[in-house]
């Protein structure tokens, strides 16, 4: 990583103190007190890490932030918040931001803040924030329930289909948490052999089972002092939930083959697109354990949902791509973005970030064109009001015209199966 480091604030005592912090690590720092003069030396100057002080007025930090994020190459964050303000981590988190610092700060906390970043940097480790874009009221209601528990160490049970961001949600939560310099480790249970699960969750000890040649440490104990985020806890084995329930009451873990329990400190936030009330009437879920998870319910709704989102979505990662892969994509032609705002996305914000990837990369310089949309998007959505006052006009052969409505839906089952 460079050495380059830009120091954002107004109050000029804070700004001196991290700028001396700063170079004491050895970067070389400057300042600006001003969110328009640093935006301004952004677009001008190599800058390797900002630093914005949330303090700025009118919420000028975050639109630094998303500044930085937006340069080529993408620009680490890391904000300065208010102690005890959940509302400002969770709005520096949004904006982008790697990490937050609360104010007043010791010196060896910002340094270690500083150090984790930019060694994460410079190992090719993801250091953006969390990025959660949208003002729909249910995005809106998800935010303030976070802003409300994030502090705690309540367990919080995130619900959503596929590729809605239930991880994004669980590290904003955890970003903005008093446990945000502890770990944060994902395990996903869909992800792990159910005769591995038990060794993945709680480690083993050598010799436990065949091929275990070392002892390793599980997950849960990797977490300790963090967060655990139990993505798909829907697909965890029946014969895992009772364990991992002793664990969660007794705050420790026996690593398979072990004899002497391990004590844990963990946050659990679990995920599940999966209707968990179903799967416990069927014996598939324990219902103790899910009432023990089940403290804080989230839901998060279908992109779907709050298709007003859309652009704003597909404008974020227009400019997280262009920044990544050296692009200059100026934008989205008009009728581009009105097929995406109307397009159902089965695959929910994921499918909406790779599509915006392929266009971006496909565009290279240009505006992201219709020719750039994949063949089930190009396809002209039948417009039945138009039909309507076509039949009301000329009038219109109706078996034709339900023969093509049948065919379209047929289609895009077809496809919708394809990308499930």
């Amino acid at each position: 990583m460079g050495k380059s480091v830009l120091v954002v604030g107004n109050d000029p005592q804070i700004a001196a103190v991290v700028v001396g912090v700063v170079r004491a690590m050895g970067f070389d720092a400057a300042a600006n007190t001003t969110a328009a003069g640093a935006i301004a030396r952004l677009g001008r100057s190599p800058v390797s890490l900002v630093i914005v002080d949330l303090g700025l007025p009118a919420g000028e930090g975050a639109g630094v932030i998303m500044k930085a994020r937006a340069c080529r190459p993408a620009v680490t964050a890391l904000a300065l918040t208010a102690h005890g303000s959940v509302a400002g981590a969770v709005e520096a988190l949004r904006a982008g931001a790697a990490a937050v610092v609360a104010k007043p700060f010791h010196t060896s906390a910002l340094q270690d803040t500083i150090k984790q970043v930019t060694s994460d940097r410079s190992a090719g480790r993801p250091t953006a924030g969390v990025a959660v874009i949208g003002d729909h009221p249910a995005i809106r209601t998800v935010l303030e329930q976070v802003d409300q528990i994030a502090d705690t160490d309540a367990a919080v049970l995130i619900r959503g289909e596929t590729g809605t961001g239930k991880e994004v949600i669980a590290r904003l939560i955890h970003g903005a948490s008093g446990r945000r310099t502890g770990p944060f480790v994902a395990v996903n249970m869909a992800a792990i052999p159910d005769s591995l699960a038990e060794a993945e969750l709680f480690g083993h000890v050598r010799g436990a089972f065949s091929g275990a040649d070392n002892a390793r440490t599980g997950r849960m104990v990797a977490a300790h002092g963090g967060t655990l985020f139990l993505d798909e806890i829907g697909e965890m084995p029946r014969s895992l939930q009772g364990k991992l329930l002793r664990a969660l009451q007794d705050r420790e873990v026996m690593p398979v083959g072990g004899s002497s329990p391990i004590p844990v400190d963990v946050r659990v936030v679990a995920a599940t697109h999966r209707d968990l009330g179903e799967m416990i009437a069927d014996g598939q879920f324990r219902e103790d354990l899910f009432y023990r998870l089940d403290v804080v319910p989230i839901e998060i709704p279908p992109l779907r949902a709050r298709r007003e989102d859309i652009p704003a979505l597909a404008e974020h990662f227009r400019r997280e791509v262009n920044a990544r892969e050296g692009r200059s994509v100026p934008g989205f032609a008009l009728d581009v973005m009105q097929r995406l705002s109307n397009y159902d996305w089965p695959g929910n914000v994921r499918e909406l970030e790779n599509f915006v990837e392929r266009a971006v990369v496909i565009a290279r310089t240009r505006m992201v064109v219709t020719k750039d949309l994949p063949a089930h998007m190009r396809t002209e959505v039948l417009d039945l009001e138009r039909a309507a006052r076509d039949l009301s006009m000329r009038g219109v052969d109706l078996r034709v015209l339900m023969a093509e409505i049948e065919e379209r839906l047929q289609a895009e089952a077809r496809r919708r199966r394809n990308v499930a």
